[in-house]
């Protein structure tokens, strides 16, 4: 549990005190949005892309809105809570100054005469949303790692409180044909560098859930914070996977023996780690890894 939180104030009117966010509802005065009510943003200390997040909200009015952003910050920004839309719970993106709704769930008023109880789960891709214990709804949408905000607006005042925050071990999940040649690189190379990383390693073989393997696959696709593909045998299990960690914008790390002639053509375009197959070969993959998950980890 994330203990020692902190949080700055960055836009609007907000107070701070040791266990709860109050939001002072304000009008704007001038330009295009006169007479409506000003945001605030609130921006805390504590680094998060993947793992639990939970606090209570009490409401002034039922059209308020308080929403968590992960990737603050970054493009896009992902608004995840209560408010801000013709449902009351809602998972969208903010880019360039538009809004995309990737799942919106509810009807009628938020209630004002409690507190709600708001709980976000991130695992991977995978973000859901739950208000009193309910799951509302989800989302798949890739998590950069960034410091967490709120964003709070309404025509009355609310107050966060009991915020906590429990990070989870980020994975990667690793794509590839099981042989001799593969298993060595993936146990002399790939998982003690992604582990030198903080990353917890997982590949299919490493799946032993009950049901549809390729459902368990995808579940672990999405619940990866990348994946690395070998692509150097044409096998049809591979593509399938790379496949789908690009559709849904999973970022993801090519590797292929520089002895094959070249890549297919749906995936020619994206950078790939080209090796040779030799113990200076998997030193020189080892490198060429390293910079990208420290590229990846800044």
């Amino acid at each position: 549990m994330r203990k020692n939180l902190n949080w700055i104030p960055l836009i609007g009117v907000a107070e701070v005190a040791k266990t709860k966010i109050t939001y002072r509802s304000t009008r704007i005065r001038e330009g295009e949005y006169e007479g409506q009510s000003a945001v605030a943003v609130v921006k805390s200390n504590c680094s998060f892309e993947t793992g639990e997040i939970s606090f209570d909200v009490k409401l002034g009015d039922p059209n308020s809105a308080c929403q968590v952003v992960l990737s603050h910050g970054l493009q896009p920004e992902i608004y995840v809570g209560l408010g801000a839309a013709a449902n009351p719970y809602v998972i969208a993106l903010y880019q360039g100054r538009k809004w995309e709704f990737l799942a919106a769930a509810g009807t009628g008023n938020l209630p004002t005469d409690r507190s709600i109880a708001v709980h976000i789960r991130v695992r991977g891709s995978e973000i859901e949303l739950f208000v009193d214990k309910i799951k509302v709804c989800s989302a798949v949408r890739t998590i950069q790692v960034s410091q967490l905000a709120l964003f709070l607006n309404g025509p009355k005042d609310l107050t966060v409180s009991q915020f906590r925050v429990q990070a989870h071990q980020a994975k990667a999940f690793v794509v590839m044909q099981f042989s001799d040649q593969f298993d060595a690189l993936y146990s002399d190379v790939i998982e003690p560098t992604c582990e030198k990383f903080g990353f917890k390693v997982e590949r299919a073989d490493d799946i032993y859930r009950s049901g549809s393997i390729i459902e368990d696959i995808v579940r672990s696709i999405r619940e990866s914070s990348f994946v690395i593909a070998d692509m150097t045998p044409d096998n049809p299990n591979v593509f399938y996977e790379v496949g789908y960690a690009h559709g849904i914008g999973k970022p993801t790390i090519l590797l292929s023996d520089r002895r094959r002639d070249k890549l297919p053509f749906d995936v020619s375009g994206f950078r790939t780690l080209f090796y040779d197959n030799t113990i200076g070969g998997k030193k020189a993959v080892e490198e060429s890894l390293t910079k990208h998950l420290e590229n990846m980890t800044v």
